[in-house]
């Protein structure tokens, strides 16, 4: 689908150049995650994407010329289309506006300038919001970016308490794209992970965060089986033939996942994993040999596949005091696992004695789909100042009694640190250093350093 820049907006916003004072010739706008979202804090993340996209696609004739006949199909009328101004933006090349924003990866206080958004032709201030509805889309890799952020911060006391700290980035791997509502969304949601993770299936996002951030080799996977695979050889005799084929078809220092639940998990695991030829033969492996149960309660199957393979393959006490599979054995969970189940999950091992060492999780829907929309961090972009051809300086402001959490900022703002490092908005007139930066200004583009982007978020992680 080829996207018409000036079609990507909601409808209503074509009409407001005829509703503001028609002496306005300067609009400034900012984009924040009100307070009162899941979490208090957001994972900044995904500007740059969406920038990256579409903010470098000059707008066209064919492009004035069919979003002014769907306007008119969509009003009964061609009058409310700003035609003039469409074209002026074609004459320029580029939108004439300025965008500043917060370094992405940082870790943000719900209630702060995430970004700002400003006209920078007289003409263009009366049209400069048709432009929130693409923007806003940031919510998306900004929410998904806090979810696998918050997993990770409550994943690591538990990691350092019972095992190795350095599996961290691995422990949650992105099954999601086919669970995406489209390529976009599993490419953008697939990168927010990204920043926090580097566990994933989702190729695309991996290419992606290549393609806008500059960072190559961000996704790491292994070799894994699927059904098809397993019940392509049938059960029985085939079950063992089939993890044979995949010993044998992989380098001895391979990690090596094997789905198990297609006919019995247990069965599976005592009588394939647990015969005597296998056993040696896993236990003469360097490469891990990781189990995949993909149906049943997570918890309930999870401990008892761990405790079979307790008596197949033995344990040992790492040294923190919880028990680890002997011989480079292990599971991945990979079905029904999203942040409270992922932490659940986790517990669960724990409270029995395991080590976190002894399992990694997928996560697909729950992970960039199930239950995320614009509201889960409230976003929110919001007029706050505009300036008039007879120099008044207006401040805007929405102040709705019947929400007062939906109240919005007034006038020019700047983002700064205090001395302890706290993050606050204020007015531009106040003292500090603004931590916005403009990443956008009439048609030029700056993405900074990804792994800058990267590593800014690590430290989040560890706050």
């Amino acid at each position: 689908m080829t996207t018409n820049l000036i079609l990507a907006t909601d409808a209503y916003k074509l009409t407001h150049h005829l509703q503001y004072p028609q002496n306005i010739d300067k609009l400034y706008s900012y984009g924040e995650a009100r307070i009162g979202g899941k979490y208090p804090t957001v994972s900044w993340f995904g500007l740059s994407m969406i920038l990256h996209d579409y903010f470098q696609t000059p707008v066209t004739d064919e492009m004035i010329d069919e979003a002014e006949r769907v306007s008119e199909e969509t009003f009964g009328t061609k009058e409310y289309f700003n035609r003039e101004v469409w074209e002026k933006v074609r004459d320029l090349g580029y939108f004439p506006v300025k965008i500043k924003a917060l370094p992405e990866g940082m870790e943000v206080p719900a209630g702060n300038a995430l970004f700002t958004l400003e006209s920078t032709r007289d003409w263009f201030a009366t049209s400069l919001n048709a432009l929130e509805s693409l923007l806003m889309h940031v919510w998306y890799p900004t929410t998904i970016a806090t979810n696998s952020m918050y997993i990770k911060k409550r994943l690591l006391p538990l990691v350092e308490k019972t095992g190795t700290t350095s599996s961290l980035p691995l422990m949650v791997n992105d099954f999601g794209f086919r669970g995406a509502t489209g390529v976009e969304a599993g490419a953008q949601g697939g990168a927010a992970h990204l920043l926090h993770f580097r566990g994933s299936d989702n190729l695309l996002a991996s290419n992606y965060f290549e393609h806008v951030y500059g960072v190559t080799g961000r996704a790491l996977s292994i070799w894994a089986t699927e059904h098809s695979v397993a019940t392509a050889y049938g059960p029985g005799e085939g079950e063992l033939n089939y993890v044979n084929a995949q010993l044998d078809r992989t380098p001895d220092d391979a990690l090596v996942s094997i789905v198990i639940d297609s006919y019995d998990t247990f069965n599976f695991v005592r009588n394939v994993i647990g015969s005597e030829q296998m056993v040696e033969r896993i236990k003469n492996r360097a490469g891990r040999v990781v189990l995949r149960p993909d149906s049943g309660d997570p918890e309930t199957i999870d401990l008892a596949v761990l405790d079979l393979l307790a008596e197949i393959f033995g344990t040992e006490a790492n040294d923190k005091g919880y028990k680890v599979l002997k011989h480079n054995v292990g599971l991945i969970q990979g079905d029904g696992m999203k942040a409270e189940t992922i932490i659940a999950l986790y517990e669960a091992l724990i409270k029995h004695g395991w080590s976190t060492d002894n399992l990694v999780v997928g996560s697909g829907g729950g992970l960039l789909q199930e239950g995320f929309t614009r509201d889960t961090e409230r976003f929110a972009i919001k007029a706050a100042y505009a300036h008039t051809t007879d120099g008044q300086n207006l401040v805007i402001q929405k102040q709705p009694k019947t929400d007062p959490s939906k109240a919005s900022k007034a006038g020019l703002q700047k983002v700064v640190a205090d001395e302890k490092g706290r993050i606050h908005t204020v007015s531009v007139d106040e003292p500090g250093e603004d931590l916005l930066k403009t990443v956008y200004e009439d048609g030029q583009l700056t993405i900074e350093d990804g792994q800058t982007i990267v590593d800014r978020a690590a430290g989040a992680d560890l706050l």
